[in-house]
């Protein structure tokens, strides 16, 4: 088996939905060869390098899979070169298996309920409310930033003075 690996960036206007329908696209092009996808999911949107017909951004797309017969990427390029939705593509051959990606998605109620120590880098549990903590944060900010500024003056006056 030969791997291989297609990145292709799709236009950052689309929504999810549009997305979905260019992705399934992708899939049946490529099923249609009898090859075996691995992985197939969103990178992400991304600044490009350059522009791309009139693009800053675009929405990365990975498609990783398995052939035995080479014979297909000529047909694939070509689908991948009409389909209006994708602005650039390339694809590569790896050198072994990929690992197959797994999204890795924490429960809500623990997102809710816990937070991250910045001193200690542990998750700690919440145990003030929010609105108790705002008004905390910004009490004492202007305070401190007061001192800051009068000390400030202070120094730079004393050092017009010399």
């Amino acid at each position: 088996m030969k791997y291989y690996e297609t990145l292709y960036i799709v236009n950052p206007n689309f929504e999810q939905d549009r997305l979905d329908h260019v992705m399934r696209g992708v899939t049946k092009a490529v099923e249609r060869e009898k090859v075996n996808i691995i992985n197939h999911r969103i990178w992400g949107k991304k600044r490009l390098a350059y522009p791309i017909q009139k693009h800053k951004y675009g929405t990365y797309i990975l498609l990783q899979f398995e052939a035995d017969d080479v014979s297909f990427l000529t047909e694939f390029d070509q689908f991948l070169k009409l389909e209006k939705a994708i602005i650039r593509h390339q694809t590569i051959r790896l050198e072994e298996r990929p690992e197959v990606y797994a999204e890795e998605a924490a429960p809500e109620s623990v997102k809710e309920k816990t937070t991250v120590d910045p001193e200690t880098e542990e998750t700690v549990a919440e145990t003030k409310p929010e609105a108790e903590t705002n008004e905390s944060t910004t009490e004492t900010a202007p305070e401190e930033n007061r001192e800051d500024q009068k000390e400030a003056v202070e120094t730079v006056t004393e050092e017009q003075e010399s």
